[in-house]
């Protein structure tokens, strides 16, 4: 079992797990927490549609802006030390978008958390790689689990605990998990110095039992591709580098397709909740409502691994998940009365969907160095996207006001996603 976690400079493997988990669980909360109590945030602070939707924006932004970043700063710092000022200034922030006083204080709080989170989006993958190489996949499983069922827990019990102590608890009791995780990250920290001082032993591929690559020169490529690729070393990458992914058509599709699920899922995650009360759905039930769509995505973050696999490429599963999501917009709207059987639709389709869209980064780079320039690209303006749908969904219910608008917005959204679907699906490998 020690074997499986080379990295580990005699960590107990428990303890790396958890250390994963930790931090995973700190990554979805933070952001499902809000749209059950969005209707809350504007009524107390006097924020319209328009202005929430660009609330619901903000750590979207951040994810766009700050995860072509984080590489640069885990290769100048260390990966452990950077996931450890991560979580401090996630718990900062955290705690000052619940802060009593200026609005501005939730603004800048939200900033801080969007950025934080991306952080942890980008190096996680990496830490896995390091920690437990010959695990890869099952390991990702276990912590992509996690973070859905911590997700879905948040928006579950928001309004409830709005209800007891305002908004701003059902915000800021968040910063507790992260305490936990700083506590249990720290003797990893440690670790990473003893590897730094120590002599550095050469590494030998496909070995089972020598040391791992350092912290910096493990990339999202070697993560991405599978148990049997090495990670790359840092200076190594720029050298091999020809070309940049944004010249390749391929490269925008897989962006593309990134930004367009990532659009339908924060679209609904923030607006779902707000749709259901003006259903007549009460706020404690569409808050339950988020937790189960979430709690469904789970079943189709395990089950569309073998879709994948049916035909030859991904056209299938690419086309498939995002018609689920246009078959619940269209029911919704039709027959609000079945609201449930709509709901676990938004969850396999959206859960499956995040699978499909982060396997395609691997799928299609040809090789560990293409695929890190393609996971930063595809991030970053797959973001980007998602960032300006809900602005423009909080604009148009601004117009249009109450009512189920928004996912009109949504189905057209997950049109555009099966088109490019069926092109990104096919079987192609990008080299740059």
């Amino acid at each position: 079992m020690s074997s499986l976690a080379r990295s580990s400079s005699r960590l107990p493997v428990w303890l790396l797990l958890s250390g994963i988990l930790l931090v995973a669980l700190n990554l979805r909360p933070v952001i499902t927490a809000v749209g059950p109590v969005l209707p809350v945030i504007g009524d107390e602070l006097g924020l319209g549609s328009a202005a929430l939707g660009v609330l619901a924006a903000v750590p979207i932004v951040a994810f766009a802006v700050v995860s072509p970043v984080v590489h640069p700063l885990a290769r100048r710092f260390g990966v452990e030390r950077t996931v450890l000022v991560s979580l401090v200034v996630l718990a900062l922030g955290t705690l000052l978008r619940s802060a009593p006083g200026p609005a501005t204080n939730l603004w800048i709080g939200t900033a801080l958390v969007g950025a934080t989170v991306a952080v942890g989006n980008v190096l996680l993958p990496v830490v896995v790689k390091k920690d437990f190489p010959l695990r890869v996949p099952a390991t990702t499983a276990w912590y992509v689990a996690t973070q859905s069922v911590f997700a879905a827990i948040a928006s579950g019990v928001a309004v409830p605990l709005a209800a007891v102590g305002g908004w701003e608890l059902a915000l800021g009791v968040w910063a507790a998990p992260v305490a936990l995780a700083l506590a249990v990250w720290v003797p990893r920290l440690r670790a990473a110095r003893v590897r730094t001082s120590a002599p550095v032993a050469a590494h030998h591929s496909g070995s089972t039992d020598g040391p791992a690559t350092a912290g910096p020169a493990a990339t999202p490529g070697g993560a991405a591709t599978g148990d049997r690729t090495e990670p790359v070393a840092a200076g190594d990458a720029p050298r091999r580098r020809r070309g940049s992914v944004y010249r390749h058509r391929l490269a925008w599709l897989v962006a593309a397709y990134m930004g367009l699920q990532s659009t339908v899922f924060y679209s609904l995650l923030n607006w779902l909740p707000s749709v259901e009360q003006d259903l007549g759905v009460d706020p404690v039930t569409a808050g339950w409502h988020l937790f189960a769509f979430q709690a469904v995505a789970i079943v189709g973050n395990l089950a569309v691994p073998s879709l994948m696999r049916v035909g030859g490429d991904q056209r299938l599963a690419a086309t498939v998940v995002p018609g689920l999501v246009l078959v619940a917009m269209v029911g919704v709207w039709l027959a609000p009365g079945l609201l449930w059987v709509w709901i676990v639709l938004i969850g396999l389709g959206t859960g499956s969907a995040f699978v499909v869209a982060l396997s395609l980064v691997g799928l299609r780079a040809a090789d560990p160095a293409t695929a890190s320039q393609l996971s930063a690209m595809s991030q970053a303006l797959g973001y980007g996207l998602a960032a300006a749908g809900l602005v423009l969904a909080g604009v148009l219910r601004g117009v249009t006001g109450p009512g189920a608008t928004v996912l009109l917005l949504v189905g057209v959204v997950a049109v555009v996603q099966l088109l490019v679907g069926l092109r990104v699906g096919r079987s192609r490998t990008l080299h740059v």
